[in-house]
């Protein structure tokens, strides 16, 4: 891997205003170019985030990180270059350590595996999170006999099963390692929103996320290179040892937690090209409930980290996030350091919707911050959120209004039903992000924040009008639906006079 391609790079253009070119680099060059990339990309946000695990992961690795906060702090300020890593990498000491088709200790894998590999492997579409399912899609599982497929794809797979895996069953004879063997759990990042700052370069995005860690590496700074190169203290799977939790250690050990047990067969094509064409797949390690260090980037909902959602945007949670910029706890998270950096961020939000351990989908949303304008980024975040529900609510009584009149006998069992005619739902939401994106940018830009908000306030009023009166035009033309329309909008505008409405709302209105 350093040297074979395996990371995914989206490169800046000659003159920085031309587009650039998405290129598969090996790790020596990602780093020896960070520079000169823009960002890691893939279709899945996913991926992304677990490419930049391992970037990170391998800092740690080389022993170059900040040790301080004073030191991050200069490392951003001065964008201090990130080569050393790739000169790092290309030492001796690091032979064989990054090779996925090594004999006795293949990257990111469990060599323990290799003798049930040729009899009971299946073909690499397990690997796929978003394909595989709950492993058990199809009687005859056919589809997990699909492949082969390239060896650099299947490596970003493998990293994504690490740090999203689903938790539940895995396709895994109890006969191979032990019955625990057969259950896999969640990923480390599986049940959380994992957050980025995001820099102009890749290099910038890995300096901004580096935790700052006092200790000198030691044995490679607790990088997880393989099942049997790392930690003394992995699990078994089998006996008291299976339910083996642990700590990591380090930052290097936490990036690159081995959250599944995987081997791959990697071959070479008719072509020649190198693919995996068969894949075994079982548990992997687990881990004790992670403390603050443990979780950096953490937007708290409650007493947990902000999960993720497939009906409520993370826009709607945006208020938490610059709540936790905050600069309450010096240094010693994510959002503290950066709060004393004068300089404009995008946060970067990820988080993974999964239903019966199958992917349901990805949420991803980005966020502009800058440390002078946080206060006011998260007072019109809260503001935002706060109207956008309320007209939610105020379309939702007005569609009432307008099934009650259709439908007046309606069952109770029906009146749900049959309301789903009238209101948009959660598809009204969808229609109040991009003005709410919007709001931030001019927020953020520095721009007069009473008209940036005044400004929201009208978007918001015309999207909600918009969209119920959409719903309505579907009723059929008679007396009853002109009566219908009729009712709901006055319901909907004496929403908008009412006492308690938004002050902003309500002068939308009038303008």
């Amino acid at each position: 891997m350093r040297h074979e391609s395996c990371i995914q790079a989206l490169t800046i253009g000659p003159d920085q205003e031309k587009p650039g070119s998405v290129q598969w680099l090996g790790l020596v060059d990602a780093f020896a170019r960070s520079e000169q990339i823009s960002a890691v990309v893939h279709e899945s946000p996913g991926t992304r985030i677990s490419q930049c695990e391992l970037l990170l992961g391998l800092c740690y690795a080389t022993g170059v990180y900040p040790r301080t906060h004073r030191q991050w702090l200069e490392w951003n300020r001065s964008r201090r270059p990130l080569a050393d890593v790739a000169e790092r990498l290309r030492s001796v000491q690091f032979d064989g350590l990054l090779d996925v088709a090594h004999p006795e200790h293949p990257f990111g894998q469990n060599a323990h595996l290799a003798p049930y590999l040729e009899r009971h492997s299946y073909g690499p579409a397990q690997l796929g999170l978003e394909r595989c399912a709950d492993y058990n899609q199809f009687a005859d599982h056919t589809h997990l006999h699909d492949g082969p497929v390239p060896l650099r794809e299947a490596v970003l797979a493998m990293l994504t099963q690490h740090v999203y895996g689903l938790g539940g069953r895995v396709r895994a004879k109890t006969g191979w390692l032990g019955k625990a063997f057969t259950y896999g759990s969640v990923g480390r990042l599986g049940g959380r929103v994992r957050t980025l700052a995001v820099g102009q370069t890749l290099a910038d995005t890995l300096r901004l996320n580096l935790t700052p860690f006092p200790h000198e590496p030691d044995d490679f700074g607790g990088f997880n290179f393989s099942w049997t190169r790392g930690t003394t203290r992995r699990r078994a799977f089998s006996g008291p040892a299976a339910q083996r939790r642990r700590t990591p250690r380090t930052p290097g050990d936490l990036h690159s937690v081995l959250g599944r047990s995987i081997l791959l067969r990697p071959v070479l094509s008719p072509d020649g090209e190198p693919v995996v064409d068969r894949v075994l797949m079982g548990a992997g390690e687990l881990l004790e409930p992670l403390g603050p260090a443990g979780l950096q980037d953490a937007v708290m909902d409650g007493d947990r980290p902000l999960q993720a959602s497939a009906e409520h945007g993370l826009w709607r949670d945006a208020h938490a996030l610059y709540a936790a910029c905050r600069p309450h706890t010096k240094g010693s998270d994510l959002f503290s350091r950066l709060a004393e950096l004068d300089r404009h961020v995008t946060l970067w939000s990820v988080g993974l919707v999964a239903k019966q351990r199958a992917v349901t989908s990805w949420v991803s949303d980005t966020f502009p911050y800058v440390p002078s304008r946080q206060a006011s980024l998260l007072r019109v975040s809260q503001d935002a959120v706060e109207w956008s529900d309320y007209l939610a609510t105020a379309v939702h009584h007005a569609a009432t209004v307008a099934r009650d009149v259709v439908y007046p006998n309606a069952r109770p069992e029906e009146r749900t039903t049959l309301l789903r005619r009238f209101s948009p739902g959660s598809l009204l939401f969808a229609r109040f992000e991009a003005p709410f994106h919007e709001l931030l940018d001019d927020v953020a830009a520095g721009i007069d924040e009473d008209a940036a908000r005044a400004e929201f306030a009208e978007h918001l009023v015309e999207a909600a009008r918009a969209a119920l009166r959409e719903r309505l035009r579907g009723m059929p033309q008679t007396a009853t639906a002109l009566e219908a329309t009729v009712r709901a909008e006055g319901r909907f505008d004496s929403a908008l006079g009412a006492t308690k409405a938004p002050t902003l709302l309500k002068e939308a209105v009038q303008s």
